[in-house]
């Protein structure tokens, strides 16, 4: 390469174009809604699925344990990926691999072949949820709760839409292979959105912060692993409520029809209480108070689901939504709130999701197990309930959110240097 050449390369990887406000959150919220998306789609198919391939409410639970396993596994190939082949590559390929696998479930007969692309799925899954602060730290480094808040969102409505739809569209392809395989054509939206950002200049550069040195997950660290339980507790609910609320109302008298929709009002609910506590953090540094009111709104909504499923059920899947929701979009929050910089970010998030996303995916299985030798779900939701009662002891541990950066720190001054932060 020419000594121009070279000028030139380093003045784009040092002065990268973020995009607008409005682009970098459609960005952010296509992101989310690929992410979660899976997991709402598969609960109200699962008695059809059931029927069909013979399947044990053990068996079943591993179309929605697998995936959440599959992406605990993918958190940190996500980073050794983005580190040799940038955000953008990696991004791109992981939803090409999500597409496929999402795609060839419509032609599917047997349960081997359907837990497979689950799990590739499920590592396509946790790789994109490590390049998600990186996304947000480059496009949107002054507004973390909002992009955290509408990432989080997201979420939630991939996870509320694909349930709403699921039975509908089952009905409209002929089966539920139709339903699941649908999904596999919304990741081009956001791989389209990828390279267009990264064709005007405003793709996410390589962090070279930890260029040639090795990664390690934060083991050793206090925070990483209070962070982690703080992450793993609205993991493990939300999974396991998801994977079997549908099925709790069902097995208590509630047509099939309004179980699906009562899903859809427990990930609606979300939406409210992940955008607005997770907007709070943007205005203030206390910490302590905004994720009580998370943790205890999900166990009072949980502790009504088990006291009476039919009679308080909408209260019930309200109140343990919004504390769902809410504990989850915080957790995000609160990690970045620990990190110095986006290597830090990163490994962060890393272990948190490996930890976490391995705890979401005990949530459904261990309440499918207690399901089949107890012959009701009302043992797996008091052990949810449980769950969440224990989490309000985190709350001794929270602290406030650093008000500033320790001075001196090379590595944010690195990331200012390659445009890993606004100027």
């Amino acid at each position: 390469m020419t000594r121009a050449g070279s000028a030139t390369s380093s003045r784009v990887d040092r002065a990268p174009r973020p995009l607008s406000v409005p682009l970098a959150l459609t960005l952010v919220f296509l992101t989310g809604v690929n992410i979660r998306a899976v997991f709402g789609v598969t609960p109200p198919l699962v008695p059809a699925i059931s029927a069909d391939l013979g399947l044990s409410s053990t068996a079943a639970s591993l179309l929605t344990s697998v995936p959440i396993l599959a992406m605990a596994g993918g958190a940190p190939l996500g980073h050794l990926l983005s580190s040799r082949f940038g955000g953008d590559r990696t991004m791109t390929g992981l939803l090409v691999l999500l597409s496929a696998a999402e795609l060839s479930r419509v032609a599917m007969s047997s349960t081997p072949p359907l837990v497979v692309s689950a799990a590739f799925i499920g590592v396509a899954l946790g790789c994109l949820s490590t390049l998600t602060p990186a996304l947000i730290a480059h496009h949107l480094p002054g507004l973390p709760g909002l992009a955290t808040g509408v990432y989080a969102t997201a979420m939630a409505v991939g996870v509320g839409l694909a349930a709403g739809t699921a039975l509908p569209v089952a009905d409209l392809l002929g089966g539920w292979r139709g339903a699941l395989a649908v999904w596999g054509l919304l990741p081009w939206a956001l791989v389209a959105g990828v390279a267009w950002a990264r064709w005007r200049g405003a793709g996410i550069p390589v962090d070279r912060s930890s260029h040639g040195q090795p990664f390690s997950l934060p083991l050793r660290e206090g925070r990483a692993w209070f962070l982690t339980a703080l992450y793993s507790v609205p993991m493990f609910l939300g999974f396991g409520v998801i994977a079997w609320l549908p099925t709790l109302f069902v097995e208590n008298g509630i047509s099939p029809s309004t179980a699906g929709l009562y899903l859809v009002c427990f990930q609606a609910v979300q939406l409210v209480s992940i955008l607005g506590l997770t907007h709070v953090t943007d205005r203030t540094t206390g910490r302590r108070a905004v994720f009580a009111v998370a943790m205890t709104t999900s166990t009072v909504g949980l502790a009504l689901l088990v006291l009476d499923p039919v009679g308080v059920a909408i209260p019930g899947l309200l109140l343990a939504g919004f504390g769902i929701g809410g504990g989850s979009g915080l957790a995000l929050v609160k990690v970045q709130d620990e990190a110095v910089s986006l290597a830090d970010a990163t490994r962060l998030s890393s272990m948190t999701m490996l930890f976490s996303f391995a705890a979401g995916a005990t949530g459904p299985f261990l309440a499918g197990l207690l399901r089949d030798h107890a012959g009701s779900l009302r043992p797996a939701f008091a052990m949810f309930l449980g769950v969440s009662a224990l989490s309000l002891l985190l709350l001794v541990r929270m602290r406030p959110a650093r008000t500033s950066q320790p001075a001196g720190d090379k590595t944010l001054e690195s990331m200012r240097i390659n445009g890993l932060e606004s100027p």
